[in-house]
């Protein structure tokens, strides 16, 4: 009994000290410190004379940075709620001319950021009504601060960091402070911690703190804190395998601020509190591998483009959880966007020079298949990898409810030959009337045809939305190298019209995709409407409809039902307001069961790329989706 008294005093007496480790403690003196070290960028300079990929990289940043050189400076303009578009060009400016210097000693570089950061300091404000421009200034300024610290005067190191106090940090206490009562209301706070503003805004905060950590000690110590107690209701949404639910575009908007602020805290304090531990993290690098297609575009489910850019935090990923193939897909992923011009507008190029791809060791294959789960269900299929005409397909479920969520549950996308045949129309303008008002099914988000299941890949009953809470899972997956499926149970989307409502996607011979929708207990007089949107060329034809585009061609086959026949018409929208669509065909047919169908009716199409490259099969015998296995 002595013993454990004496023991529980010791933890007791221990607790106090424990706490009160201060997360300062490890503070790299000097700068530059987030992201990189004089000796990595260094190493990087050295490393770019022997590696090609490596040195057209370091050519194309200060290429960019030239141009860079001759843009009009940025002003406090809003376009509707936002000054996003002024904070992002300074994040750009400021790190491609930062990095441009860093890797040539060129003054005109530095200068050139040093004056859009004078520019941003002179601001009144940096827009906190939309926190996200507060946010990206600050990641602006606080890597600016750092990476040009030694350049500096200080006068104007005193300006720049008196602005990321005033106009950034100032914040941070009201944002973390449970004990405040307008905290809820903060636009950071209120219903954006499980998001992508969370993770932006997060990075925003601990990039200032750090970068100026030592004139403004307790101010960092206040950001760190904030930062362990919130990031992980965000990071929560990785689990359980890495999937990101607000889409692909969205995964790089959030993750890369997510892995900007791990790596800060790793160069800075050599210690990231755990936080690079969260679950699916490790795996989340994988989702964003296989959500692009061979023509590079991506299953853009959401408010998001079929066009992405590389993305540098593939690699840190890949190289953090040392995941070699990832790496050596990263390194070829690079390989093509380097091929062309650098994309003035992407603020997130400079750091590919930090987080670069090693050339490739030997790595075993990636799986062709993969089923992601989390609040945005989706697997994904293709032929092969490194192959720009294999096929590539995939199935959407999960939920409708996530944030820049659409109504597009139990919709697909098929790409094949090097052309995309079945796709997502994307967002709508962000500035629409009620586009944020989402709660329920009369809400104005989903009268917008952009945003719901009449402009999606699905199957609609009776014209009917999807229900915006709606949740469907993924209830069966397999993957052998002749066939790999999933099948989705939409029946919470549509609970008014049929006993049973699922949905199967199946790659065949990785040369064709079946698409079959068993529904049971069909709610009388109830009209089924098959869709696919698409920008090729149709030439419907009863039961077949012949896709072309580019000299490549698709064709589409209706197995079932017996009597649909394919129909088609322009992808118009209902009000002038939202984008047109133009060029883009619907594809449909209409089924209303009647007699025994109504107990259960089957809708199959075989979708296949016709070519020299693609074997000539008869079509598949259907059976239930119950029995896929």
């Amino acid at each position: 009994m002595r013993v454990i008294s004496f023991v529980l005093f010791a933890f007791l007496a221990a607790a106090p000290a424990m706490a009160a480790v201060d997360p300062l403690a490890t503070l790299r003196p000097g700068h530059p410190r987030l992201l990189f070290t004089r000796e990595s960028i260094a190493a990087a300079i050295a490393a770019a004379r022997t590696d090609p990929q490596r040195a057209k990289l370091h050519a194309q940043v200060v290429r960019l940075a030239e141009e860079y050189l001759q843009a009009p400076p940025i002003a406090h303009v809003l376009v509707g709620p936002r000054m996003l578009a002024q904070s992002r060009r300074a994040l750009a400016e400021v790190t491609v001319c930062g990095m441009a210097w860093e890797l040539t000693g060129d003054g005109r570089f530095a200068d050139h950021a040093r004056d859009v950061m004078l520019t941003a300091a002179a601001f009144p404000d940096w827009n906190p009504s939309h926190f996200l421009d507060v946010a990206e200034m600050a990641t602006a300024l606080g890597l600016g601060y750092d990476w040009l610290h030694d350049r500096l005067t200080p006068a104007e190191r005193a300006t720049i960091e008196h602005a990321l106090l005033e106009k950034a940090l100032a914040f941070a206490p009201r944002a973390y402070a449970r004990a405040d009562p307008d905290r809820e209301s903060f636009p950071f706070v209120k219903g954006n911690l499980t998001n992508n503003w969370n993770q932006v805004c997060n990075g925003g905060f601990v990039i200032a703190a750090l970068a100026i950590a030592e004139d403004e000690p307790e101010r960092a110590r206040t950001v760190i804190a904030g930062l362990r107690e919130t990031l992980p209701q965000a990071m929560a949404a990785y689990s359980p395998d890495g999937a990101y639910p607000e889409g692909p575009i969205y995964w790089g908007y959030g993750t890369w601020f997510n892995v900007l602020l791990l790596s800060a805290l790793d160069t800075a304090l050599g210690n990231d509190f755990g936080l690079g531990a969260q679950r699916g993290f490790d795996r989340t690098a994988l989702f964003r591998l296989y959500v692009q297609s061979p023509t590079g575009l991506v299953f853009n489910f959401a408010d998001c483009d079929a066009t992405i850019p590389f993305d540098p935090t593939l690699t840190w990923l890949a190289q953090r959880y040392h995941e070699p193939a990832v790496e050596a897909q990263s390194r070829k992923l690079l390989a093509s966007d380097l091929a062309g011009a650098p994309d003035p507008g992407d603020r997130f190029f400079a750091t590919n020079v930090v987080w670069f791809p090693q050339a490739a060791t030997a790595t075993g294959p990636l799986p062709l298949d993969m089923n992601f789960g989390g609040p945005s269900k989706i697997a994904l299929f293709r032929s092969a990898w490194d192959d720009p005409r294999a096929l590539w397909t995939g199935l959407k479920a999960g939920s409708d409810s996530v944030n820049h969520g659409h109504l597009d549950l139990g919709s697909f996308m098929l790409d094949a030959d090097g052309e995309r045949w079945a796709v997502d129309l994307g967002p709508d303008d962000y500035n629409l009337p009620g586009y944020w008002d989402r709660a329920t099914a009369g809400s104005p988000r989903w009268r917008y045809f952009r945003l719901n299941n009449r402009s999606h890949n699905t199957l609609t009953p009776a014209d009917a939305l999807q229900l915006p809470q709606a949740d469907a899972p993924v209830v069966a997956f397999g993957s052998t190298p002749a066939r790999a499926f999933a099948v989705a149970d939409l029946t919470p989307a549509y609970p008014e019209y049929a006993r049973r409502f699922r949905r199967g996607l199946a790659l065949l011979d990785r040369a064709r995709v079946l698409v079959q929708d068993d529904v049971d207990g069909v709610k009388p007089g109830t009209t089924l409407t098959w869709r696919m949107l698409t920008e090729a060329k149709v030439a419907p034809d009863g039961r077949r409809a012949t896709l072309t585009q580019h000299g490549r061609e698709l064709r589409m086959e209706i197995l079932a039902p017996a009597g649909a026949r394919f129909a088609t018409r322009p992808a118009t929208p209902p009000t002038a307001a939202e984008a047109q669509n133009k060029g883009v065909t619907e594809i449909t047919f209409e089924v209303t069961p009647a007699g025994a169908d109504r107990g259960g009716i089957r809708l199959a199409v075989l979708l296949t790329p016709v070519g020299a490259k693609w074997p000539t099969l008869p079509p598949p015998p259907l059976t239930p989706l119950d029995d896929w296995k």
